[in-house]
């Protein structure tokens, strides 16, 4: 009983001692002009309790005599204060300039954050040049918010499914309009065969864009007319500044397969299943024992050395595709001429066989103030693309194809040749593969 009301005491002043260590700690926040700020956050640094100042910028909050207290608001600079001891923390807040002060491109010009009263995102073009696509369109998915992107299938160049603030027509286009320093561009799959992809946007390599602004409601996009009710996206490409020639280069590789793939039945599996499944045929007809109706359709084929042929079609079908990208800038200028020359080449290859997207590309522009209010401007592109894909079944126009080429691969017999002993197609007389 004594050793308990000892612990007890124990705890008691221990509890009386941590009590002791904190402190009530009360301030008012404001800004440059005395105003208070109300909803500041205001939290004890390296700990999750905190408080928020009222709509008198006055805070209070229990904490440790030698805490440090962080103050942040949005659209101003957080601050950190030491208590050392002290029980009343007056703070003021300096509004962040930077943040105010970013600008967003409209269809008019340009705009400060304080200025523009519409809804925009914008994403730095540095966000999506190193990412492994054919056009920036791709990397934009999950870069900017109420923008969703959807890429269809695996084909190489395929134009991604763009929508901004959900679909906004049920038979019509829901593609937002494509601007590209000031000229609208066509968009979507521009192929004129439902075999091989064609997105425009993939001229466009992504090291030459600035900026990527998103404009998605009716007052940011007005100026376009009845082409932007789908919403509009701004490309800004880079131009050269003031300053000494700068050579940049950036590159990336990589490679890519098909995974998850299912596992088919080898040769000898697939005879099996199959004939079984003829012998039932057969039984369930009535023709058990009729002689004339064939109990077995699928017999194995030898190779020239006696094993069996037992094809995997994934191997015909699909690759491990080796891609990479080079891109290389000059840029410089002085006050009043500023230019930038860039090139790029990008040689990828997909997933399926044969598919495969080249760039070969070299944009130039410059600029001259010839005036205060004279500018002289001219720009130059030149793009040389090559799509090639074989028939996936996938694409606008034939999707579920019976002879697309990831199907195939799942149909054809593995008890076949693929390529006869010979080097040549085992073609039948329909023109058939296996």
């Amino acid at each position: 009983m004594r050793k308990l009301l000892l612990i007890l005491v124990a705890l008691l002043s221990a509890a009386v001692a941590i009590a002791q260590t904190r402190v009530a700690v009360t301030g008012k926040v404001t800004d440059k002009t005395g105003a208070e700020i109300p909803g500041v956050t205001v939290l004890v640094k390296g700990t999750g309790q905190g408080a928020a100042t009222d709509v008198n910028g006055v805070f209070t909050l229990s904490c440790a005599p030698d805490s440090r207290l962080v103050f942040s608001f949005l659209g101003y600079v957080a601050q950190e204060v030491a208590l050392e001891g002290r029980t009343t923390v007056n703070v003021t807040l300096a509004s962040d300039s930077k943040q105010l002060e970013d600008v967003v491109v409209v269809g008019y010009g340009t705009q400060t954050k304080t200025e523009f009263t519409g809804a925009a995102a914008r994403v730095s073009g540095e966000a999506v040049k190193d990412l492994p696509v054919q056009s920036f369109d791709q990397g934009l998915a999950g870069k900017a918010t109420g923008v969703s992107i959807g890429q269809p299938n695996g084909v190489l160049n395929n134009a991604p499914v763009i929508r901004i603030r959900g679909v906004n027509s049920i038979s019509l286009s829901s593609y937002p309009l494509i601007v590209v320093d000031g000229i609208p561009i066509n968009t979507g799959n521009l192929a004129n065969n439902g075999t091989v992809a064609n997105n425009p946007l993939g001229d466009i390599n992504p090291a030459d864009i600035a900026s990527i602004d998103v404009l998605k409601d009716a007052a940011s996009t007005a100026i376009y007319g009845s082409r932007a009710a789908a919403g509009v996206i701004l490309i800004t490409t880079k131009s050269g500044k003031n300053g000494k020639p700068r050579v940049t280069y950036e590159g990336w590789a990589g490679a890519t397969r098909a995974v998850r793939l299912p596992k088919m039945l080898n040769a000898e599996q697939f005879m099996l299943i199959k004939n079984e499944a003829v012998l039932n045929a057969k039984i369930s007809s009535g023709n058990e024992g009729n002689s004339g109706v064939a109990g077995a359709s699928f017999f194995p084929t030898y190779n020239p050395d006696g094993s069996l042929v037992d094809t995997n079609w994934y191997d015909y079908v699909y690759q491990t595709g080796v891609s990479q990208n080079h891109s290389l800038s000059v840029s410089g200028g002085s006050e009043t001429t500023k230019y930038y020359l860039s090139t790029n080449y990008s040689d990828q290859k997909g997933i399926l066989k044969t598919n495969e997207f080249t760039r070969k590309g070299v944009r130039f522009n410059l600029s001259h103030q010839l005036t205060p209010w004279i500018n002289l401007a001219a720009t130059a592109n030149y793009n040389n693309t090559l799509n090639a894909s074989p028939n996936t079944g996938s694409l606008e126009g034939n999707a579920f194809g019976l002879v697309g080429a990831a199907r195939l691969a799942w149909l054809s017999a593995p008890n076949v040749y693929a390529v006869n002993p010979d080097g040549s197609y085992n073609l039948s007389g329909a023109n058939t593969l296996g």
